[in-house]
């Protein structure tokens, strides 16, 4: 959020690809091709949903995503967000979204 103010196009932008992006992550990841599984692993999220997955049902144990991984990322961008913000904070004027 912090960043919009910096590039409010290119945020929105972004933020609407990665939605679009997401909806597709309810796959079961026992289940995928090496194929497609290599286009998910990265996501945090699928991580999480498949963790999740296996807490929630009995007889699904998770075996392409790691609760290490995502616990790092989270942790990661928790703190790149922050960083962030404080640059915004220090630097930022209202006088950005100001219309003349």
């Amino acid at each position: 959020m912090s960043a919009k103010s910096w590039a409010p196009g290119a945020i929105v932008f972004a933020s609407l690809i990665y939605q679009r992006a997401n909806t597709g992550k309810m796959f079961v990841a026992n289940g995928l091709p090496a194929l497609w599984l290599a286009y998910f692993y990265l996501n945090p999220l699928f991580h999480i949903i498949d963790q999740a997955r296996g807490f929630a049902f009995v007889n699904y144990i998770p075996h392409n995503s790691s609760l290490d991984y995502q616990i790092y990322m989270t942790i990661a961008f928790v703190l790149i967000g922050l960083m962030i913000e404080f640059v915004t904070c220090k630097h930022a004027s209202t006088s950005w979204g100001a219309r003349s």
